[in-house]
């Protein structure tokens, strides 16, 4: 069985171990790492960049379940082969501010009756689209820009706790005082991780509220 260790320790960026499988497709040769620190792109969080022995690996969620790392075509590896894998420190943490960000967004957009319906968590695209909960949600014409902004630093400089938690198959991540919300993405630890949150437009459509955003994670 494969230890996904990313989805207990975001801040894992090196691990020694195993090779559990290994495997060709059309995409090229793979392996599967008995532990594993990759997180693969999914639910609207890409995919890290990663190295297995000091050699660049692409990343992905194979159909069985396992989480698989593409490798360099001249580089052999075999079922129990000792490795070491690591993954870019800098993008993990970006990705973690952004996908915990967007969750926290979502939980103060509530309190103006939008409920998040879809997230995306790419550096440089990451949004979350809202639909109205109720009959009477705050009109968009009444949604500033800089107060909403304004909520979430707020949370963010109060230093929240974040927590995720496995229950059965299901994984649930709260942000501050929100509700739990079945995620598979990696997040920080504590709000006050995150730093420099700023909303780049908020656009209305045919019934969808977008609200585009970014946010960086303080330096560790």
């Amino acid at each position: 069985m494969q230890n996904n260790i990313y989805l207990t320790d975001t801040y894992r960026y090196e691990i020694q171990t195993t090779v559990l499988e290994k495997g060709q497709d059309d995409e090229g040769q793979w392996v599967a790492l008995r532990d594993n620190i990759f997180h693969p792109q999914g639910g609207g969080q890409p995919a890290d960049a990663g190295w297995i022995n000091d050699q660049p690996v692409r990343i992905k969620k194979h159909p069985n379940g396992w989480i698989i790392a593409y490798l360099a075509p001249d580089q052999n590896l075999n079922v129990g082969d000792a490795v070491s894998a690591k993954i870019d420190k800098a993008q993990r943490q970006y990705h973690a501010a952004l996908h915990t960000t967007g969750h926290l967004l979502s939980w103060e957009m509530a309190c103006f009756g939008w409920k998040g319906q879809k997230g995306h968590h790419f550096p440089n695209e990451s949004r979350v689209e809202f639909s109205a909960i109720s009959d009477n949600p705050t009109p968009i014409e009444q949604l500033d820009e800089r107060e909403i902004e304004a909520l979430v630093n707020q949370r963010l400089h109060g230093d929240y706790p974040v927590s995720v938690e496995q229950r059965g198959e299901l994984r649930l991540c709260r942000v501050s005082e929100g509700d739990e919300v079945p995620c598979g993405g990696t997040h920080v630890d504590s709000l006050g991780k995150i730093c420099q949150f700023v909303i780049k437009s908020m656009k209305y459509k045919k019934g969808i509220l977008r609200i585009s955003y970014d946010a960086k994670h303080v330096e560790v």
